[in-house]
């Protein structure tokens, strides 16, 4: 029998549930109902995004702990969408116990192999992305998607060698057409990376400015960068590291989600 994995992205719990949401949940709920009467074996899940600065600050201005501001929004997500006659397989929260033990271990495997070090970062920080943004993408000063001045933050952190990755995945992509859809955004991603753009990415933050976060398995000092995180929950949902349709040690390929790569 043939699978068919279908995921929303996991909604940012840093505001209530908006049209937006429910439109792109209506048709995911679609696309897998219909995957379902062709007979295939269907997995559909939806979910919300926790972590990270955002979250703390929006906490703050209600009087509430993160996690007491997290569960709140993530249940209006939750209670949405039996009303609009959605039915997810799961219902993922990256607060949940097994996306965090499953976040701590792909940052242990990632960092046993080498590809995460630490170093002195200086940058101009942008709550509203929660990233660091380079002296090209700001516009006047500011950051093109906010319109605000990032704060200059200079701090020790721990980065990802993402920019070793950088050829291997843009020969991928021109070998394989179909790998992102539609074109136009083919096209967008091998400009981008054969501009030389994929720089190492921060992915840590120190609990001296940041403690509403999952805790780095190799340094208590600090916790994870929120997308390192929340990406991660694509895997966490079929059962990542310890579901026994990955092979053993959590390593792909799936039956649900094969390696492409």
């Amino acid at each position: 029998m043939n699978r068919f994995y279908i995921t929303t992205p996991i909604y940012y719990v840093n505001a209530k549930p908006h049209l937006g949401h429910a439109y792109t949940t209506i048709v995911a709920d679609a696309l897998a109902r219909f995957h379902a009467l062709c007979g295939e074996d269907v997995f559909f899940m939806t979910g919300t995004d926790e972590h990270g600065d955002k979250i703390a600050e929006a906490a703050a201005k209600f009087g509430q702990t993160p996690k007491e501001y997290a569960d709140t929004i993530s249940g209006l997500f939750q209670h949405l969408w039996p009303r609009l006659g959605i039915t997810p397989n799961r219902f993922i929260r990256t607060t949940d116990a097994d996306h965090q033990e499953a976040v701590r271990r792909a940052l242990q495997y990632v960092y046993d192999k080498g590809d995460i070090y630490f170093g002195e970062y200086g940058g101009h920080y942008c709550k509203g992305c929660e990233r660091f943004l380079t002296e090209k993408e700001l516009v006047d000063g500011l950051c093109p998607d906010h319109k605000t001045k990032p704060e200059y933050i200079a701090e020790k952190n721990y980065f990802f060698r993402m920019s070793k990755y950088q050829g291997r995945l843009l020969e991928h992509i021109k070998a394989h057409p179909d790998f992102i859809r539609p074109r136009q955004y083919r096209n967008e991603v091998i400009s981008l990376l054969e501009s030389g753009a994929l720089d190492d990415l921060c992915i840590s933050r120190p609990k001296s400015r940041l403690t509403w976060g999952i805790e780095l398995p190799f340094d208590t000092n600090f916790v994870t960068y929120v997308w390192f995180d929340a990406l991660i929950n694509y895997l966490t949902g079929l059962g990542w590291p310890d579901n026994p349709e990955f092979r053993p040690g959590g390593a792909w390929p799936s039956t649900w989600w094969p390696r492409t790569f």
